[in-house]
């Protein structure tokens, strides 16, 4: 039996016009002869390999001008300038120490005691109550009382005042000694800025402007 006697007896049209024109069932798609065509992948050098993993160029860009700096920068934190310690050659007399130091309480230390603009005022003159002439007969035992109250709030006043003043003294000493050397430490390091300037003056002479 030939093809065209067996599609006859199965009613199938010889003519391939009267048919479709793959002998395929439909839905599927017959294999090409032709060699597949390569893949152009130029234009997908760029694209994600996933969709929810960025391009490996986007991590690389730099940081543009606006964007944010990384939190974990090494920013020098500012310096407080009462905890800068300057060498100062100064040792005050253990007896002036101790004619400005409270009994009982810690040494006085010119380097930390601050004295404010109030506490460096001068006392004003209090002018001194006119003398009343008491009687003996009326020096009873309140009257000397309240003599021995005054006299001791007269001492507490003048000790107070005393100690003050020795301080502020003993204070200013240390300050005149920490400014010596502080101008000396200002003087050596204009001397050093001079000598780096010197040297990136050269070195733009030679090799241009940095």
């Amino acid at each position: 039996m030939d093809l065209e006697e067996f599609l006859s007896e199965n009613g199938i049209p010889p003519s391939p016009s009267q048919h479709d024109h793959s002998p395929h069932p439909p839905g599927l798609q017959p294999a090409s002869s032709t060699a597949p065509s390569v893949m152009d992948l130029s234009s997908r050098a760029s694209a994600p390999l996933h969709p929810g993993i960025p391009s490996p160029n986007c991590m690389q860009s730099p940081i543009r001008p606006g964007q944010l700096l990384p939190a974990n920068r090494n920013t020098p934190s500012p310096i407080d300038p009462d905890t800068i310690q300057v060498p100062v050659g100064y040792e005050p007399d253990p007896a002036d120490l101790a004619l400005s130091s409270i009994p009982g309480q810690e040494m006085f230390d010119p380097r930390k005691r601050k004295f404010s603009e109030e506490e460096l005022k001068p006392q004003p003159m209090i002018k001194k109550a006119r003398k009343v002439f008491i009687p003996d007969d009326l020096k009873d035992d309140k009257y000397w009382a309240r003599r021995r109250k005054n006299n001791m709030a007269a001492k507490r006043s003048r000790d107070a005042r005393r100690l003050k003043e020795n301080q502020i003294a003993i204070r200013a000493s240390f300050l005149e000694k920490e400014n010596s050397a502080l101008r000396q430490e200002v003087a050596d390091l204009r001397k050093e800025l001079g000598k780096c300037k010197n040297i990136l003056a050269k070195y733009e002479a030679r090799h241009g402007p940095l």
